[in-house]
């Protein structure tokens, strides 16, 4: 079967009924939240069904961006003392947020058998959304790296400096080895113009394709905008304190892009399946 690619220059993706993409990054900083969480209300207006799960686990920060407070979160699913639909939180336009915890340094650190039962929760939701977005934590933690595998595809979010370009190409490098063929796009954030954003992916992907000979996709770019710190303080999300803002306009272009490709290799089955398959090769 020939994979049609999500981006008309991405590599194949994976064909499930509905999809998972992780938003991920080699290091902090890159405004990698704001982007899945502005990604995924983009899609909800679009009447998909997105669940957005905040896998940053212990440095919890959807719920800040979106002024929410919750009583319960992801440590009171793994403590039994919730179930995973109790802890739901409803954003804009129908979105579904599972909400993690802050400041918690037992959910930052979880051993392997509390992150296969995390990811034995999400599964029956990823399965009833169009779209099951994961805001993973930054760097190649243990915990990161299942996010990473258990999904279709990946937006690795950087931006236009040598350190997060570094810890962009580490991060890729560690997931490659287990699995050359795995679907990265690279998204570059905070960038000057677009012109700065496409120089910023081709150095990239020289990288790549020299060292590793992987050719990544490219997710286009969202350029610097004021707009995002003013909503950050405001704790709403961008797109809407400021929906004709760039940094919005950007975010629908992403929006588009993944509504108007489907993935088309079903052979690493569903959620859970394909963690269990990279584990096998690990």
């Amino acid at each position: 079967m020939t994979a049609e690619p999500v981006f008309p220059s991405m590599p194949p993706a994976f064909q499930t009924l509905h999809r998972t993409v992780a938003f991920t990054s080699g290091k902090g900083g890159v405004g990698k939240s704001n982007l899945v969480l502005a990604t995924g209300l983009a899609l909800a207006r679009r009447g998909k069904r997105v669940v957005l799960l905040d896998g940053d686990l212990g440095l919890a920060s959807i719920n800040v961006l979106l002024g929410q407070s919750p009583r319960h979160d992801l440590r009171h699913v793994l403590a039994g003392e919730r179930a995973l639909r109790e802890i739901v939180l409803r954003g804009p336009h129908g979105l579904t947020v599972i909400p993690a915890g802050s400041g918690l340094a037992e959910l930052a650190a979880l051993p392997q058998d509390e992150r296969e039962r995390l990811l034995r929760e999400v599964a029956p939701l990823a399965h009833e959304a169009d779209f099951l977005l994961i805001d993973t934590g930054a760097g190649i933690g243990d915990t990161v790296l299942d996010l990473i595998a258990a999904a279709d595809e990946a937006i690795v979010v950087t931006r236009p400096e040598p350190t997060a370009l570094a810890d962009a190409y580490a991060l890729m490098k560690v997931v490659i080895q287990q699995e050359p063929a795995f679907p990265f796009h690279v998204l570059v954030n905070m960038a000057r113009d677009a012109e700065q954003g496409r120089q910023v992916f081709v150095s990239l992907e020289q990288i790549l394709v020299r060292f590793l000979g992987y050719q990544p996709g490219d997710a286009g770019c969202i350029v610097h905008d004021p707009a995002v710190g003013r909503a950050v303080v405001k704790q709403v999300p961008f797109p809407i304190l400021e929906p004709r803002c760039a940094a919005a306009r950007g975010v629908e272009t992403l929006a588009e892009r993944l509504v108007g490709r489907r993935a088309t290799d079903a052979s690493r089955g569903g959620f859970w399946a394909r963690l269990g398959l990279w584990r096998s090769v690990a």
